[in-house]
């Protein structure tokens, strides 16, 4: 284990947080991030991913990773793969070493053929025959190269040097819908029902509870500071779009489903007052009141939360103006 391998465990144990949801975060699987945690010393696109998420100088970051034995002694089994592959003479021997060389490189990168194959838009039994001693084609090579790092040029050089070659015939790609068949199945994860009757801001505080994390843990995966989560929580600021969504996310929520929900909830503090006229011995005005508040209700849902909000302002001045109104009389 490497001292960057450490500072990542020991900077997820300080804040609280499991494996699998910041490998969520990371948008990795979460043995990938295990392995963080262990010997694997990430790509560049992850380890600023990484800096990113814990507030880390990615700078600092990145020159202790090239330190990092590790990065260097693979770097140095792959290079002596290229280079004992030209001390190589007959293809006897040749076409099993560049197989093997393919094979190295995919454990290096802890990848299974089936992640390779995916990455190579071939079929997972075609990219094991390479691995077999099948020669790829020029396509496929660059690809691997691309792939690996290597100088194409010089594999290239290397394996036309040598006699005989065995070389597919049959074409690589497959169609889309057949790849996909033959990915594993992915079963969804039931979605949880957003229970009526509970303010927003309790709703949020329930289930962190229930996740069992603190709040310094959600607001990191929120990406947000501890005290605007808070003020979340005790119910003085709503959540804007983009942070309701990441909520929604956390938690498994359907964010159209508690959209509609606090849009219900909002117009049932409206309901009394459409409900509370007696219908049988009406004025006109009393008529003319009920219509107003029909068609408030009717046209509710259809507006916006912020033009909701002004409307409930504006009755809320009503209110108070009938109110003073009364106690004048």
């Amino acid at each position: 284990m490497s001292k960057l391998n450490e500072m990542i465990r020991e900077f997820r144990e300080d804040i609280g947080q499991s494996i699998e949801g910041l490998a969520l975060l990371m948008q990795l699987e979460p043995d990938e991030f295990a392995r963080l945690e262990e010997d694997w010393i990430p790509p560049d696109d992850i380890l600023k991913r990484l800096c990113a998420l814990f507030e880390w100088n990615y700078n600092d970051i990145k020159r202790l990773a090239d330190k990092t034995p590790s990065v260097k002694s693979k770097k140095k089994e792959l290079e002596k793969s290229v280079s004992s592959l030209a001390e190589e003479t007959s293809a006897k021997t040749e076409v099993p070493q560049f197989a093997k060389m393919i094979q190295e490189a995919r454990i290096t990168a802890g990848q299974n053929t089936l992640g390779i194959a995916t990455l190579l838009s071939i079929a997972p039994d075609y990219y094991e025959e390479f691995e077999s001693g099948l020669i790829p084609p020029d396509d496929l090579l660059r690809k691997l190269c691309s792939l690996y790092g290597w100088n194409y040029k010089q594999i290239q050089q290397k394996i036309n040097s040598q006699s005989p070659i065995l070389y597919g015939t049959r074409q690589p790609p497959l169609p889309v819908k057949e790849m996909q068949a033959r990915l594993p199945k992915i079963e969804l994860p039931e979605i949880p029902d957003i229970p009526e009757g509970v303010s927003l801001h309790e709703l949020i505080q329930q289930s962190r509870i229930e996740a069992k994390q603190n709040v310094e843990g959600i607001s990191l995966l929120l990406q947000i500071n501890t005290e605007y989560y808070e003020q979340i929580e005790s119910g003085e600021v709503f959540p804007e779009q983009e942070l309701l969504k990441r909520i929604c996310s956390l938690f498994g929520w359907n964010y159209h489903e508690l959209l509609q929900r606090e849009k219900r909830s909002q117009l049932s503090k409206l309901q009394p007052a459409v409900t509370s006229l007696d219908s049988s011995d009406s004025s006109i005005t009393e008529t003319k009141l009920r219509e107003i508040q029909e068609e408030i209700a009717a046209n509710w849902q259809q507006i916006s939360r912020e033009q909701q909000e002004t409307i409930l302002t504006h009755l809320e001045l009503v209110s108070k103006m009938m109110e003073h109104w009364k106690n004048e009389d």
